[in-house]
């Protein structure tokens, strides 16, 4: 008797970890909807689809956010950045993708348990700080983001150049393009 309801009750479990598997699984698999893996490319044409070496196990950066409007705006609107992913789970959680400068970044808002984004910086090192400035604070007037109230605006991005930045033994030029809730990509250009 003792051995027959262990392993009812074993059975029982594993069934009701494969139903909470099943309810938690669409936001543990990798999206993609329609053409958007012949899509996973950026303005520039570099490839978010795999790492350059398939050695390498970075894959994405993934950021945790209690907002998901304000990315959509930072990386549509003003980084002009190419949307790879768009996945909706009703009160679960929404995703979305981003191919910027052949990395992908994947925004998620968990509706369950919402988490601001803490502190994230991304760093690219460019040739010339200066042009892609330009650029972007071009997109940004350009964007909706600029109709906003001044406060609202900062929430989503702000712009700061540091002309004498030490990074390591070298001297560079720092364009540092603050987003929502902490995240940062920063551009360096060696002096």
């Amino acid at each position: 008797m003792n051995v027959s309801v262990r392993l009812i009750s074993a059975i029982m479990l594993l069934v009701a970890v494969s139903v909470v598997w099943a309810d938690y699984e669409p936001s543990l698999r990798h999206h993609e909807t329609g053409d958007d893996a012949s899509k996973r490319t950026d303005l520039q044409g570099r490839d978010c689809r795999s790492p350059i070496d398939p050695s390498d196990a970075f894959e994405s950066v993934q950021i945790e956010t209690s907002d998901i409007r304000l990315y959509e705006q930072f990386f549509e609107s003003v980084l002009q950045s190419p949307v790879v992913q768009r996945v909706d789970h009703p009160r679960l959680d929404s995703l979305r993708g981003y191919c910027y400068r052949g990395v992908l970044i994947v925004v998620r808002q968990d509706f369950r348990t919402p988490r601001p984004t803490g502190w994230v910086q991304i760093n690219f090192l460019v040739q010339n700080v200066a042009a892609l400035q330009g650029d972007l604070e071009r997109a940004y007037r350009a964007s909706s983001v600029y109709q906003l109230r001044e406060e609202d605006r900062a929430k989503i991005v702000r712009f700061r150049l540091k002309p004498d930045v030490m990074r390591g033994d070298r001297q560079v030029i720092r364009l540092e393009v603050a987003g929502p809730e902490g995240f940062m990509i920063g551009f360096d250009q060696d002096k």
